[in-house]
């Protein structure tokens, strides 16, 4: 597949511009017009709306570009994408990993606070009050949602890069 720098590149020689011609007429640099040529940037919707009034281009000829942006600014090269897409999955990893330990804790904080000894035995030392309980356990709720909306944002980047 094309990248949206060949198409750029291909269209800009297709109508005889110079990237310093066709930066002038996006009102970008001629740095920028490189970078988005050797896919080191990807410009923001605007400079599409540019660069498709410019060199005759249909904005659906970047429909692959812009339905993996947001469109707003510069959009993340591949390199960005995959530092993102790193971050993720460390983070959702170390997300699901707190919730499973704050479960267990959860667990364990509720036997002790809710069950009490009879019989021969004593009642439960411990003593932890029910609202600690409670505590814990909304923020282990949290915890989880948050592992949640992580490994969706995780495996949205991941739909988004295939």
């Amino acid at each position: 597949m094309e990248s949206l720098g060949d198409k750029i590149y291909r269209a800009r020689k297709v109508k005889g511009l110079s990237q310093e011609e066709l930066a002038d007429s996006v009102g970008v640099s001629r740095q920028t017009v490189s970078q988005w040529e050797n896919n080191k940037f990807q410009p923001g919707s605007e400079n599409i709306d540019a660069l498709c009034r410019v060199l005759g281009l249909k904005r659906e000829e970047f429909a692959d570009w812009t339905d993996a942006c947001d469109g707003v600014g510069e959009c993340p090269t591949d390199g960005q994408s995959r530092t993102r897409e790193k971050v993720l999955t460390v983070t959702a990893a170390l997300a699901s990993a707190a919730a499973a330990i704050m479960a267990v804790i959860t667990v364990l904080l509720g036997f002790i606070t809710f069950t009490s000894n009879t019989g021969d035995m004593v009642d439960n030392s411990y003593s932890i009050p029910q609202s600690t309980f409670y505590v814990v356990f909304t923020i282990t709720l949290i915890t989880m949602v948050a592992c949640a909306v992580l490994i969706v944002l995780r495996v949205r980047v991941k739909q988004v890069k295939s």
